[in-house]
């Protein structure tokens, strides 16, 4: 028994109880089953050579044709994005009376100004009660025309004048003016009608504009002048502008794009054939596979977003996807071969039959080589462009050219992400987002009760300041909100978001601060201190450059939105009594304002004075608050 015993402690394994596994060298091992994988038999590796290449190739060409897919639909969307904008600036105007509808020089101005700025847009106008119409047009070859319809009688053709303009560097010519009448009545087009009784901006699918067949999307809002109807503003954007716009964009490969109406009608489509546009997909010419190969999956497919793989014929599997926009049941289709990204994998698989042979041979002694290089450091520093990605480091990413395609797209793929996100940051900063994605908080609506300190902090007199400076005043707010974040930052706080000329931010989440009350009080002297350091803006605001309000207490902060946009934020009566301290300020002529809650929070580290007991609008009990000594 005691010799059983001493074997077992002499035994290398006997201190951890666990039995050691071998380990083997990945070039080693790579060695091995390279020679066992080349001894099976030639065959053998072709085939499963060709089934691990087809496999990738898919994963591939999807994440490819999605990328596409996403850049066409976020060009198209942003598009008729302005098209919406240009609508609603045209509107404010009108409504606010800035210019009136029947200001024909001012009217004229305005509407060119902005058909010059916005290239894709064709046409803007406006339908009067009385069934007039004025309008300016893009025409072919540069050109612009200003179009106006005058009354005319029932049932007969009304008064037309053109006027030609043509583009010179920053103004525009007078080239001609044509007279003429025309049977265009704007009170009948669905354009107007629609957008007559509607509150709200109307998408129409337009065949016919006051130029005669344009098919065109156009976008109608109501407008109205001191309760007045006014008539009815129009923005059209033409389908042959839109494909036009396709045909610009990088799709993969030789694709081709299409975007789709109600009842699957083709309003535009890349690469569009000469005259007018099919009005379906199987009115395309019989030589166009793509289309034809939409048209297959459209019908197989149930819904409006898929993705999946259709016979394209001579061309070989093609790729077609599918995906809503946000516009009248509108949805784009993309349609990309599967030769665009395989044909030189293919070939190349087809020559590793011939050359199999050959790396019986080498195969043992650069194994191990290859293995590093082709595999191990690329994944190794794929694998840190991804951390640097995860921890929203964006600048640090870099693509790192590989010998492999699948790997060498994969990095370009991270950074193009990365160049995604960088957009992104323009409109939500990272020092919001990357507290959230380091707690791990999920992107979806709800929140919890956090104890936080809520600061809120805008210039005075920033009204009257922009009336009198008018665009000049921009840099004044740049430098003021600068040294807002910035001594926001230092003392560990986040910018929850900017209001005008104010600025919301919160201490204590989403991570935590033990002393987010000090801490929001130090940065509120450090905003004042830096405001005071610059020239005065006005001499009128010499002695108050900055007013704030702080509070603590409990609050919900969350994600606060539905589940197709999202807001950080934290939103309660601690919230709301920071915003209110803001005005408070202003009556007590200080700069800066806090709550006793926040006093008390501070633990006497701060040196404050009282300023008694103030009715804030909002509470039923009087606040005790204070303001920090200079």
């Amino acid at each position: 028994m005691q010799h059983l015993t001493a074997a077992r402690a002499s035994s290398p394994n006997a201190a951890t109880g666990r039995c050691r596994l071998p380990r083997i060298a990945l070039g080693r091992a790579m060695t091995a089953l390279l020679l066992m994988a080349v001894m099976s038999t030639a065959a053998s590796v072709h085939i499963i050579w060709e089934r691990t290449a087809t496999r990738n190739v898919e994963k591939i060409v999807a994440s490819l044709g999605a990328q596409s897919a996403d850049s066409v639909r976020g060009e198209l969307t942003s598009t008729l994005a302005v098209v919406a904008g240009t609508a609603e600036i045209i509107r404010s105007i009108l409504f606010q009376g800035t210019i009136k509808a029947d200001d024909e020089v001012r009217r004229e101005f305005l509407f060119l100004s902005l058909l010059r700025e916005q290239r894709a847009i064709g046409w803007i106008g406006i339908g009067f009660p009385d069934g007039r119409f004025f309008g300016s047009h893009a025409a072919a070859g540069g050109k612009i025309e200003m179009v106006e319809i005058g009354p005319g009688m029932p049932g007969k053709p009304r008064p037309l004048r053109r006027d030609i303009y043509h583009p010179i560097p920053g103004d525009v010519m007078f080239e001609q003016r044509i007279h003429g009448e025309t049977a265009y009545l704007a009170l009948g087009a669905p354009w107007y009608r629609r957008a007559m009784d509607s509150t709200e901006p109307v998408w129409s699918v337009i065949d016919v504009l006051p130029n005669g067949f344009e098919p065109s999307a156009v976008v109608s809002k109501r407008v109205e002048l001191y309760g007045r109807y006014q008539g009815v503003v129009m923005v059209a954007v033409s389908f042959a502008n839109l494909s036009q716009a396709l045909s610009g964009l990088q799709v993969s490969g030789h694709g081709k794009t299409f975007v789709l109406g109600g009842s699957d009608k083709v309003l535009a489509a890349s690469d569009a054939p000469g005259g007018p546009m099919p009005a379906h997909l199987r009115d395309f010419p019989k030589s166009d596979a793509l289309a034809a190969a939409v048209g297959d999956a459209i019908s197989m497919m149930k819904g409006n977003e898929f993705r999946t793989l259709v016979d394209g014929g001579e061309i070989g599997p093609v790729y077609v996807s599918s995906f809503t926009l946000p516009f009248e049941q509108w949805r784009l289709l993309t349609a990309i071969p599967r030769s665009s990204f395989a044909e030189e994998i293919d070939r190349n698989t087809r020559r590793v039959l011939l050359v199999v042979a050959g790396l019986v041979v080498l195969a043992a002694a650069t194994a191990v080589l290859f293995s590093n290089l082709l595999f191990a450091r690329p994944i190794r520093q794929l694998a840190a462009q991804l951390r640097e990605i995860e921890r929203f480091s964006l600048d640090q990413v870099r693509h790192v050219p590989t010998f492999l395609a699948e790997l060498n797209d994969f990095s370009e793929a991270l950074k193009r992400m990365a160049g995604g996100l960088s957009a992104f940051a323009k409109y939500m900063p990272l020092d919001v987002v990357r507290p959230l994605v380091a707690g791990g908080l999920e992107p979806a609506p709800g929140g919890r009760l956090v104890e936080v300190t809520v600061m809120f902090a805008d210039l005075p007199g920033f009204t009257e300041l922009t009336e009198r400076l008018g665009p000049d005043v921009q840099p004044h707010l740049t430098n003021f909100l600068t040294l807002a974040v910035e001594a926001i930052h230092s003392e560990g706080g986040t910018v929850d978001k900017f209001i005008g000329d104010a600025v919301m931010a919160i201490w204590n989440a989403p991570t935590a601060v033990p002393d987010h009350a000090r801490r929001a009080c130090s940065a509120a002297a450090a905003i004042r201190a830096a405001m005071h350091a610059l020239p005065a803006v006005s001499p009128d605001h010499s002695d108050i450059r900055v007013r704030i309000g702080i509070n603590t207490g409990a609050a919900i902060v969350g994600n606060v939105g539905s589940a197709e946009r999202l807001s950080y934020t934290a939103i309660g009566d601690t919230v709301n009594l920071a915003s209110r301290l803001v005005g408070v300020a202003k009556e007590h002529g200080v700069e800066i304002v806090l709550s006793d809650m926040t006093l008390a929070q501070t633990s006497g580290q701060i040196a404050a004075q009282p300023l008694g007991i103030t009715n804030v609008r909002g509470k039923a009990v009087p606040v005790l608050i204070h303001t920090l000594a200079t």
